[in-house]
């Protein structure tokens, strides 16, 4: 069940810039898992961190989305316990730079919102001033938060997802590039993908990040065992 993207009858279901969106009832609850340290600082820090990551999330995707839409695709788009996918169907006029320019338009679309929120901070928040003088030592401390954990997510993920790792965008992105030079593109970005993806795991562990370090480390082994069905090393 909770590995399944079938919809529910507890899914969150609206259109976006006329592209539909769907949000699993997963989603939630792994966002949750993420950021649970944060309810020691209270649960409205859980809940900002949680409403963090869905505009995040969200705005990634529909990154992909929009630049897939403005080359004749009609996407959807899901959030569910593993991120997001904005979904299309390529048909006969896809190409290899059309493949490469909507995988990198998420993480630029979270670059754009990280460059927002700076923004923000730098201009925004000196002109309200006034206005946020009033407010508790709590309330300021949760918008301070919002704040930072938009920066964190929207430039440290984003820069994580451009590894050339598949299936992250990154990877994508690789096997791309692979296939310019290489017939078996989809194996050697595979072990491009083990190769980093399994030191990358490694340095994480060693920084005491341990669930991107999982996360990586069972990326590397699921590029390994595609790299093996498609020829070996």
């Amino acid at each position: 069940m909770f590995g399944s993207t079938e919809p529910t009858d507890y899914d969150l279901q609206f259109p976006l810039f006329g592209i539909p969106v769907r949000v699993s009832i997963w989603f939630w609850l792994m966002a949750a898992i993420l950021g649970y340290p944060a309810i020691h600082g209270g649960m409205q820090l859980l809940l900002a961190w949680i409403l963090v990551v869905f505009v995040s999330v969200l705005v990634h995707e529909l990154g992909h989305a929009l630049v897939a839409r403005s080359f004749g695709y009609s996407p959807r788009i899901l959030l569910y316990q593993f991120g997001g996918l904005a979904m299309f169907e390529p048909w006969g006029n896809f190409s290899r730079g059309k493949s490469i320019t909507i995988s990198l338009a998420g993480p630029f679309a979270g670059f754009l919102l990280y460059g927002l929120t700076d923004l923000f901070i730098v201009f925004g928040l000196p002109a309200l001033g006034p206005s946020l003088a009033g407010l508790s030592a709590e309330s300021q401390g949760l918008i301070d938060f919002i704040l930072g954990q938009l920066l964190y997510v929207n430039l440290y993920w984003g820069l994580i997802n451009l590894l050339p790792v598949p299936p992250l965008d990154g990877g994508r992105v690789s096997q791309d590039v692979c296939s310019i030079f290489r017939r078996d593109a989809i194996r050697m970005a595979s072990i491009i993908g083990v190769v980093v993806g399994g030191a990358f795991g490694v340095w994480m562990l060693t920084r005491g990040e341990t669930y991107v370090a999982i996360l990586f480390i069972m990326l590397a082994i699921s590029n390994y065992g595609v790299a093996q069905q498609r020829g070996g090393w």
